[in-house]
């Protein structure tokens, strides 16, 4: 009688141990596209989100606004296994490596509507 108990018990173990944590690989929520100037004429541009940022290999043109002020969005995004370097200007304007931040690709992205 034993051997069954131990038998059940292993067999809840395993399907236990056994199964997956399925997380979502997809993040969203508010973010924001922010520029980083690399060199005169030379913008990259960025995604601020929960305090990080992503390098977008597939930002929409109507957010590559060369501008100061980020543009506030809500996004939803796929983080993949590649990393982009950002680069900063360097007192001769010649681009110099800053640090390098992972890649994502956008599933959709839209501005956030101003109240004002």
């Amino acid at each position: 009688m034993k051997i069954y108990k131990v038998k059940t018990l292993l067999f809840f173990l395993i399907l236990i141990f056994s199964c997956e944590n399925s997380m979502d690989p997809n993040k969203e929520g508010t973010a924001e596209v922010v520029i980083s100037v690399a060199s005169r004429g030379f913008y990259q541009f960025l995604i601020k989100f929960d305090d990080d940022l992503y390098y977008p290999e597939n930002l929409p043109e109507e957010f590559k606004l060369v501008s100061q002020e980020p543009i506030p969005v809500n996004i939803k995004f796929q983080l993949l296994d590649d990393q982009e370097d950002i680069f900063q200007p360097a007192l001769n304007d010649v681009p110099v490596f800053l640090m390098a931040v992972p890649v994502i690709r956008i599933l959709s992205i839209e501005k956030i509507k101003s109240i004002y």
